[in-house]
């Protein structure tokens, strides 16, 4: 056998043992990636609101007697232009004979005066005659019991014998009434205010019942 030959057969041995490592590289050179599982998201319990506790910003409501009057001033706080107070507050009267109360409601029917004053800053784009009507308004009540704070519903019982206006004027005293319903027979009504309107900050008053 000739030195060439053993030395192409040489080098063909080393060569395909090269060839060989190469096709049993380890095993971590071709394993899968590894697979990180997803993070389930929280489950967090919301409590509606209207069930929540009468916490926060109803906590700042200042307590008023029935007959006790409140008002709303210039802001400047150097006057009232407003005087509004409940002279009456009627609770499950009986209803018109045509109409019924809802399941599980009651009728809650307040008696309202309101007095106007000059307002010091007429022609304000949100003055204080402008924001009113939406103040004293049964849409804008609430009523806290025994479950918390509810925003108060259109009663179907009783018709008010007078509604209170949709607009006022300086130096002119209204009476009225506003019926709602609300699932409490005892609780609080709430009077949210219009900011800027009322004094020390507070959002407003209750009245119990």
């Amino acid at each position: 056998m000739s030195r060439r030959f053993v030395l192409l057969t040489a080098t063909a041995v080393a060569a395909f043992g090269l060839t060989a490592c190469g096709a049993h590289a380890t095993p971590a050179a071709h394993a899968p990636p590894a697979i990180t599982p997803h993070a389930h998201p929280e489950i967090v319990p919301i409590t509606p609101p209207e069930f929540a506790p009468a916490t926060g910003a109803a906590a700042t409501y200042l307590a008023k007697k029935v007959g006790e009057r409140v008002g709303i001033t210039n802001r400047d706080g150097s006057s009232a232009v407003v005087d509004f107070w409940i002279t009456k507050i009627s609770v499950d009267p009986t209803c018109d004979p045509s109409s019924h109360r809802a399941v599980s409601r009651h009728t809650v029917v307040l008696d309202v005066t309101v007095t106007t004053y000059t307002d010091k800053v007429a022609g304000q784009r949100l003055g204080p005659f402008i924001v009113l009507p939406g103040v004293i308004n049964p849409f804008s009540l609430s009523t806290t019991g025994t479950i918390g704070t509810r925003v108060i519903e259109t009663d179907r019982c009783v018709t008010p014998l007078k509604k209170l206006p949709s607009t006022y004027v300086p130096g002119h005293a209204y009476t009225g009434q506003i019926a709602f319903a609300t699932p409490y027979d005892t609780g609080k009504v709430q009077v949210t205010q219009s900011s800027g309107y009322f004094p020390n900050g507070n959002v407003g008053w209750e009245w119990s019942y």
